[in-house]
């Protein structure tokens, strides 16, 4: 995502029409001015212009609502009292696709009402200009926002935060864990429609009743963990929270979506298509489909097979020569210990020679093995992958109409908001003991956990050990719990795996910009908690308090960048008053390694006492546009002129 332009008209301090226009080929967009001159304004523009209502800078503000908050942005020194902000930006994923997102509003009556229009490669969108806030969360969830466009006096303290669930679940999401999650639930659903009959019954439902003990562990311990949430967030005042409720249930009493039962009619006929292509999917993953997660290892399985079954012909070749060679002993009238040195030459190869017996199946199992190897797995893996591509894209028309038909009124849902609301207004009691005594129970329900799916595995490889499937239904829970076991041990080692390969990157990118490299030599984090540990050279752990307020800012600028390195994600990244708190080693660390890297576009804010002369000739090579923020004390407002800091001393 690259910002192409930012139009404003009488918004904050920027009188009339002003414009920001984006043409560098380079990285680094320079925006210089002094205090008060409309840099963190610019900052505000953009995120309004993207979330609207959801924007953080709005629920960091002291409006009490959004309407004053728009109407706060009004330039008072204008005859025209209407105001507006517009941004346009380019995606690139295979395809260029550019957008543009206007608001306007004004302050002339008491009813200020917010227009919001959408164009996409020029043409006005019907569609996105009624479901913006849907399509932008796709882009850049609001929840990350902050992450990408920040003020580099504000975010310090996330170094030193062991509880900023917002960063936690960032990082959760950004790991991909979530998706096994789906997959481990779609696979217990299937699991549920089976009607298991049969002699093994009895084992069976007792891989059931297992499986739900651990399942009921597993619900305890998120349902603790909720609650763990829920009384962290009721240390924060729920006015903001509050506020957010209030204009939620507003929205979801909008007006009804036009055509609807003809959407309703083209909807159903695409989820009847999407239901037989669901069925056959769950025939497949009701069959060999689940194989294929082990598939290297079912491979490795016939290999050994293939050579224990030579080994096993060599071995009862052997034990025939000693008696075929007395009968040609008896005729033979030469010299016979030729003939006794190679037989036991041959004992002692095949000896020496002969491999561990593993798996011994037989001739009928190796040969089901090979065809498993060679011709299921391989037919299974290309239907699926044709009925995924198919699912996907029902799965997208109808998410379309479902983007029409998601405002409706739903009573239920209203009923459920305003509950919220009333809780929100309830006063605050005394958390802090609430929640010792929850992570008290959490210690507990978390060994309830670890013992029961130890006994689940232990049980279900017991089972599969001597079962012989019968029928479908035995094939559909056998390969079901194999899977579900080998999702679990994945979870686990791709959680830990992923954790470590961004804790290494944020301590690639810490080392890269600190100054005392032998303070903090190596970052940690917790695979479940995700907590963050910075260790020095020999090893000991560097108190988080110890650091001072340049290196907190410099520790959370390594966080984001690395955080902005492992999602892969393509997105500028803007910052206001980055280098307030830095030393000048520090300063010149981000200047040189940090700015040019930090995305496709870097948009910095800067007053002449961060980016001086020196500075600015250090940076100068990287930066593709440059603004001046100029103030005119007797219009009280500022205009844009091209060049950094026109009139300044540099």
């Amino acid at each position: 995502m690259i910002i192409k332009k930012l139009q404003l008209h009488n918004f904050g301090v920027y009188a009339g029409d002003n414009e920001f226009i984006f043409e560098g080929n380079k990285p680094v967009v320079l925006i210089g001015g002094m205090n008060g001159r409309g840099k963190t304004t610019f900052l505000e523009a953009v995120l309004l212009a993207l979330y609207g209502s959801n924007s953080f800078a709005y629920s960091e503000s002291k409006q009490r609502s959004y309407i004053q908050y728009l109407r706060s942005f009004v330039n008072r020194g204008s005859d025209d009292q209407t105001c507006s902000v517009e941004l346009e930006f380019e995606i690139n994923n295979e395809i260029k696709e550019n957008y543009i997102v206007r608001r306007e509003w004004d302050a002339v009556s008491k009813r200020t009402k917010e227009q919001i229009l959408v164009y996409k490669d020029g043409t006005y969108n019907e569609f996105l200009t009624n479901n913006w806030p849907m399509f932008v969360e796709n882009i850049l969830p609001s929840a990350l926002s902050s992450f990408f466009f920040f003020d580099g006096e504000k975010i310090a303290e996330l170094a030193v935060d062991n509880t900023n669930i917002q960063l936690k679940n960032s990082i959760r999401s950004m790991l991909g864990i979530s998706v096994l999650d789906v997959l481990s639930n779609d696979i217990l659903r299937n699991l549920k429609k089976v009607d298991k009959i049969g002699s093994e019954k009895k084992s069976v439902e007792e891989i059931q009743v297992l499986r739900e003990e651990k399942e009921s562990a597993i619900e305890a311990l998120t349902t603790i963990d909720a609650e763990i949430e829920k009384m962290n967030q009721k240390l924060i005042k729920d006015n903001d929270s509050l506020e957010a409720l209030h204009q939620l249930y507003t929205a979801k009493g909008g007006d009804a979506v036009e055509k609807r039962q003809e959407t309703l009619k083209k909807r159903a006929d695409l989820m009847a298509e999407l239901s037989n292509v669901e069925d056959r999917l769950h025939e497949l993953m009701a069959d060999a489909l689940p194989m294929l997660l082990v598939e290297d290892l079912v491979v490795e399985i016939k290999l050994q097979a293939t050579d224990e079954h030579t080994d096993s012909i060599m071995q009862e070749a052997v034990l025939q020569l000693d008696n075929i060679f007395e009968d040609f002993a008896v005729e033979y009238l030469g010299d016979k210990k030729a003939g006794i040195d190679f037989i036991e030459y041959v004992k002692k190869h095949t000896e020496d020679n002969q491999i561990e017996t593993v798996y011994g199946l037989s001739e009928q199992a190796l040969f089901q093995t090979n065809n498993l190897v060679e011709g299921v797995l391989k037919n299974t893996a290309d239907e699926t992958k044709i009925i995924i591509k198919k699912k996907k894209k029902l799965v997208k028309q109808i998410s379309e109409f479902d983007s029409y038909l998601m405002l409706d009124i739903n009573d239920k849902e209203l009923k459920n908001i305003h509950k919220k609301i009333k809780a929100a207004e309830q006063a605050i009691i005394d958390d802090q003991v609430k929640i010792a005594e929850l992570e008290q129970r959490r210690g507990a329900a978390n060994s309830r956990v670890m013992t029961a799916t130890s006994e689940f595995g232990k049980y279900v490889e017991a089972y599969l050990s001597t079962a012989e499937l019968k029928d479908s239904s035995d094939r559909i829970i056998k390969y079901s719990n194999i899977a579900l076991n080998v999702i679990e041990k994945y979870r686990i080692e791709l959680q830990k795996r992923k954790t470590n390969i961004l804790a290494a990157t944020i301590t690639d990118c810490y080392l890269k910009l600190a100054n005392k490299k032998n303070l903090i030599q190596t970052i940690v984090m917790d695979p479940e908690s995700l907590d963050l540990r910075y260790l020095s050279e020999n090893g000991a752990e560097v108190p988080k308090d110890s650091l001072s307020a340049g290196e907190q800012q410099l520790m959370v600028i390594s966080i984001l960048w690395a955080l902005a390195l492992c999602s892969k994600k393509k997105l500028p990244v803007i910052i206001d008053t980055p280098l307030s708190r830095l030393d000048s080693l520090h300063r010149t660390a981000l200047i040189t390694t940090y700015f040019p890297n930090a995305g496709e576009q870097t948009i910095i804010l800067s007053t002449d006492s961060e980016i001086d002369a020196g500075y600015y000739q250090l940076m100068k090579e990287n930066i593709g546009d440059e603004f001046t923020l100029n103030y005119d004390e007797n219009s009280k407002s500022t205009s844009i002129e091209r060049g950094y800091l026109i009139g300044a001393k540099l």
